[in-house]
């Protein structure tokens, strides 16, 4: 019964707000919003400028400015409960696998340095690159092979661990007029992902499971995903990638989408010739193979237009 006590609880406080709305005394914040939407900012997470990460529950800290060998789900705890090795080609150790985080936070270039050709990538845990080198990563791929037509091509990667399609969407917007991108490329993650707020002010990334150590918030959980299902899973999708499609438009950016289910393709075509499913130090995401063949991709559309 304690889920349906809280359940009951929120409807009491809701009720409450809707009270203060139809009564003409809504709080302070949102009357100057409702005043004069375009000029004030109601939600934080909607705030112009490159997202704070921290302000965002997805399972693990990013450093500032720091070089890591472990993250998140790619623990050492993890690698070394590893009996058997997936293939004889996956030469992952402890010791060779490094993430740069920038001063922001994220797994990219420095977005104040200088470039004649600037991307702005935001995905989920794939595009971050859990559990692969700094240089395996398909954005550093994609890098290496812009330079062959740019002479200081940048990739600013703003992609999330566990990041939902609204993560993608509200990271691409509010980044568009500040870093003036030449290109953004979205790449969609798992439908089911969405992006949730409790009472309590923490923004949570919802995957599919419900998050080690949130005791106070299972119920909370658990309760919001009754609400996802596949029409409310295709209303998402479709809602963010307007958002972006939009945005992009208005700001006369070049704009090229995939999804993580392409790298699947890749995987498993892979597999094929390979001999061997492809695969990161954590043997659950996708591995080197995988990432530079996605970048190939990505160049040649790039290119086709």
């Amino acid at each position: 019964m304690h889920l349906l006590d809280v359940i009951k609880k929120q409807i009491t406080k809701i009720k409450h707000r809707l009270s203060q709305y139809h009564s003409g005394s809504a709080p302070e914040k949102l009357s100057n919003w409702i005043n004069a939407p375009d000029n004030t900012i109601i939600s934080k997470w909607w705030a112009p400028g490159i997202p704070n990460i921290d302000d965002v529950m997805h399972g693990a800290t990013c450093p500032k400015s720091t070089r890591l060998k472990w993250f998140g789900m790619d623990s050492e705890e993890s690698f070394d409960n590893i009996i058997l090795k997936p293939h004889d080609k996956w030469n992952f150790t402890n010791n060779n696998v490094t993430y740069t985080f920038n001063s922001f936070g994220y797994r990219g270039d420095e977005p104040a340095e200088e470039s004649d050709y600037t991307v702005l990538v935001s995905g989920d845990s794939h595009s971050f690159g859990v559990a692969l080198d700094d240089k395996q990563v398909w954005t550093s791929r994609l890098k290496t092979l812009l330079k062959q037509k740019y002479k200081n091509p940048k990739i600013i990667n703003i992609s999330c661990p566990g990041g939902a399609n609204d993560w993608i969407s509200r990271s691409i917007v509010c980044s568009l007029e500040t870093l003036k991108p030449d290109l953004v490329i979205a790449v969609y993650t798992y439908p089911n992902r969405r992006e949730a707020i409790w009472d309590n002010g923490l923004l949570w990334e919802l995957n599919t499971s419900i998050p080690d150590k949130t005791p106070n918030d299972v119920e909370r959980m658990q309760s919001w995903f009754m609400t996802i299902n596949e029409h409310s899973d295709y209303y998402n999708l479709t809602k963010n990638h307007l958002l972006i499609k939009n945005c992009c438009e208005k700001n006369n950016i070049r704009l090229i989408t995939s999804h993580v289910q392409q790298l699947t393709i890749f995987q498993r075509l892979m597999k094929t010739f390979l001999k061997y499913t492809d695969v990161a130090r954590d043997c659950k995401h996708f591995g080197p193979a995988v990432h530079t063949a996605f970048a190939e991709k990505l160049y040649k559309e790039i290119n086709d237009n």
